[in-house]
């Protein structure tokens, strides 16, 4: 299983937002992401192309928060 981390945006506001959800593949992954966000109080639509399992990635998305 790998860490896929994503983004997401705000049907309300437009702005973005990310998390990360653990999958096997891409598919899965899309998934995962898509019922997270079910989850969320909110209106959100998940970024497809920026599922992503690269560590690097995951570093540069904690900074933008921390």
């Amino acid at each position: 299983m790998k860490e896929w981390t994503f983004r997401f945006t705000d049907e309300e506001d437009d702005s973005w937002g990310w998390n990360s959800v653990w999958a096997r593949g891409k598919k899965s992954a899309i998934n995962k992401a898509i019922k997270k966000l079910k989850g969320f109080d909110g209106n959100y639509t998940l970024i497809e192309s920026s599922l992503d399992t690269s560590e690097d990635t995951y570093k540069q998305l904690t900074r933008l928060f921390w």
